[in-house]
């Protein structure tokens, strides 16, 4: 037992890795198919008598030819003269598409396997942008070397591509037909990728260090020891079953320090070691080699093991100098979230109660967001929702000088439950709860106020425009949190009458979830429509919202054997959730409402509707389904939605942990925990993940467990004054 939670430890433990965790780097197109068979953010058409082999429409996948391990793309197609053919190989990061620079070089890796292809059978290639497209390249004009049964390197300088738009994002390369003949011929393509003119070209000369390999379950903990050679590009990692004959099984940016290996048994020895590989893909002399035996973790362990994953993401993903959160890495800027930060902050009280952060580690790093709040721009203490972490300078979206109430509501509302949390009487402690207490003060929420209305708050407010109107917040959603917020302020509090006046109504025009939804996540549109549609739409009703108007939230329904009292929800069950990251239900005495009850039947809901779908998937625990509203009518599970109901149905989200991780452990759960989705109809995950659903499975697991977050927050001395003022009388 002490060896699991030394391992716990190693996973979280590496702080110096600022970056989060995407399979590759943001300028890479292709590395890898998460998934086995097919590359679903491939795309295949053809027409006439031309073809091209595919599943589904998607590239067929090879795991057994490969330049970088683990997997290759298999083209095989027949170009004739009175057809077509074309594929896409799609950008397939959702937060936030890739811009090249004149500079740069496309660059693949292609092996002709067919003996009869020539170069003049290459396809041709082109890149898309948003609404536009490039001239089409011959692919044979750039291929270095041209033979069969090699891989050879394509490198194709940006400024041959006539088109092509400057601060564009890259949405996909395509490969077009361009040789006609009557002949079949296939290719395969490994490491699709943009990189720059001058790389380093330091030759890697000493072995590579390979610090431990500790192993679990099915799980193997990695961790090596990084130089600071500017040549390194990729970790390059090779698995022995007798110590004997090697095979890379995978490859990992710098940027980690650590990483998972799944392998295929249990109770079983592995052997490892890596090599560094530089931008060329030549490598370093090998590591030396570790030994690992694995074996059966008990159940809790299993939840320990998915509960740090989880929140090794917020340890992971910050801005180093704001200690803030960080949706995503981008070359100009360092773009952070307060709202996020909010989730980053519980889900680090949740990681040092369990051992797995340093408790010196997560002071050091709130205490840093904290100093950067104090200095930070606001208005009324209120923040914009995203500021650049190195200049301190707010990052307005679409242009818009807004300062953001939910967002601030979700960050302070965790800096004082941390303030609850790190008690200690020393210097940093007691020094960063007098900080905490500051910025509480400092929010003038009786100027956050709608016109006409002395109880009921606005979602944001304008930094250049007093008389911009937005939208109230209301509704059982973050606004809650808000609303207790602001009733309990030590300063500028607004009416108890807020409670029924502004909770209990919601402002059909309210869209905070479709615009900050899980910091910018830009999957699809769709989806994002899909998923704020809040608690207040009934089956089959009219979508009222935009039209700025005020409605009771409360809607009795009856679905699936069950009352609803705020109406049915066809949006994401995390909408329900996040209030209660830190409010214990039960809390909430209201006469009107059993809120423990109330929610427990929406997750019953949600579970019997899903099964009833049944889309993908046979097992009644994997469950969680979201729909795209898209051309294929695809279904994904969102992986938080089921394990983090365990917060009120303990059994079946315990029961939804473990059926997903035994079912799809080996693409969909890493050192960040699962990934963003699990797409059962088109076997495709992810190579993301979103920052609410790792806050939800550390956070909603931590209070199904122990109650922490949930203790926290209800002995915060203004929130419990405030609770008993409420509710008294009921």
């Amino acid at each position: 037992m002490k060896d699991f939670y030394r391992f716990v430890l190693s996973v979280i433990g590496a702080l110096s890795c600022l970056s989060a965790y995407s399979d590759t780097y943001p300028e890479v197109i292709f590395d890898n198919s998460l998934v086995k068979g097919v590359y679903a953010k491939s795309r295949v058409v053809y027409q006439g008598q031309s073809w091209v082999e595919n599943l589904n429409h998607h590239l067929l996948v090879s795991d057994t030819l490969f330049f970088t391990p683990g997997n290759a793309l298999s083209l095989t197609y027949r170009s004739a003269a009175d057809g077509n053919w074309a594929v896409d190989l799609q950008y397939s990061r959702q937060k936030l598409n890739y811009k090249v620079e004149n500079s740069d070089f496309l660059v693949m890796k292609v092996f002709v396997k067919s003996e009869h292809t020539k170069a003049g059978d290459l396809p041709k290639i082109q890149i898309l942008q948003k609404g536009s497209e490039t001239d089409l390249l011959l692919l044979a004009d750039f291929a270095e070397d041209f033979e069969q049964n090699t891989w050879i390197n394509v490198k194709i300088p940006i400024t041959k591509f006539r088109n092509l738009m400057a601060n564009e994002p890259i949405t996909a390369i395509r490969l077009v037909q361009n040789r006609a003949g009557n002949r079949t011929h296939q290719l395969f393509i490994d490491q699709v990728e943009f990189l720059p003119k001058n790389v380093s070209h330091v030759k890697l000369s000493s072995p590579a260090i390979l610090s431990s390999a500790v192993a679990y379950d099915k799980q193997v903990h990695l961790q090596w020891q990084l130089p600071l050679t500017p040549s390194i590009r990729y970790i390059k990692i090779y698995r022995s079953e007798d110590n004997k004959e090697y095979v890379p099984v995978g490859i990992r940016p710098i940027s980690m320090q650590s990483c998972l290996d799944y392998v295929p048994d249990v109770n079983r020895s592995y052997y490892y070691k890596i090599a560094w590989v530089d931008y060329n893909y030549m490598e370093s002399p090998f590591s030396a080699v570790k030994e690992v035996k694995t074996k059966r973790l008990e159940e809790h362990e299993l939840l320990d093991l998915v509960q740090s994953a989880h929140v090794n993401y917020f340890s992971e993903n910050y801005d180093i100098n704001s200690g803030m959160y960080l949706p995503f890495r981008m070359k100009e800027r360092a773009l952070v979230s307060i709202k996020e930060s909010g989730n980053a902050v519980l889900s680090m009280i949740v990681g040092v109660e369990r051992g797995r952060i340093n408790r010196q580690t997560a002071v050091s790093r709130i205490s840093r967001m904290v100093f950067f709040l104090s200095k930070a721009q606001n208005r009324y203490g209120i923040f914009p929702a995203y500021f650049d972490g190195r200049t301190g300078l707010p990052d307005y979206r679409s242009d818009e000088a807004s300062y953001d109430v939910v967002a601030t509501a979700a960050m302070v509302e965790a800096l004082l439950v941390a303030r609850q949390y790190f008690t200690k009487e020393d210097e940093q402690e007691t020094d960063l709860r007098n900080r905490i207490t500051k910025l509480w003060e400092g929010i003038q929420w009786d100027k956050l106020l709608a016109p006409g209305y002395t109880d009921v708050l606005v979602e944001k407010i304008s930094g250049v425009d007093s008389t911009r109107q937005y939208p109230t917040l209301g509704g059982i959603n973050e606004s809650l949190n808000a609303y207790l917020l602001a009733m309990s302020a030590p300063t500028h509090r607004i009416p108890l009458s807020a409670y029924e006046n502004g909770v209990k109504y919601v402002d059909l025009a309210y869209s905070s979830y479709y615009k900050k939804m899980d910091s910018l996540v830009r999957d699809t549109a769709s989806f994002v429509r899909e998923t704020f549609r809040l608690a207040f739409n009934p089956i089959g009703g009219k979508d009222l919202l935009g039209l700025g108007e005020r409605v009771p939230v409360r809607r009795d329904t009856m679905l699936y054997g069950e009352r609803l009292p705020f109406g049915y929800t066809g949006g994401s069950l995390l909408e329900f959730y996040k209030p209660f990251f830190t409010i214990r239900p039960a809390l909430l005495k209201d006469p009107d409402v059993n809120f423990e009850e109330a929610i427990r039947s929406y997750i019953k809901v949600r579970k019997r509707r899903d099964n009833e779908i049944g889309v993908g998937s046979t097992n009644s625990d994997i469950w969680g389904f979201y729909q795209l509203n898209d051309t294929t009518g695809s279904y994904r599970i969102n992986p938080a939605i089921a394990p983090s109901s365990m917060f009120l149905l303990e059994n079946e989200g315990k029961r939804s942990v473990l059926a997903l991780y035994d079912n799809f452990g080996e693409s969909f759960f890493t050192e960040y925990g699962f990934r963003a989705w699990l797409d059962l109809r088109n076997n495709d995950v992810s190579d993301e993940y979103f920052s609410t659903n790792q806050a939800a499975v550390a956070v909603c697991l931590e209070n199904a467990r122990s109650g922490l977050i949930w203790n926290l927050y209800k002995d915060i001395p203004e929130v419990k004054q405030l609770l008993a003022k409420l509710f008294e009388r009921r």
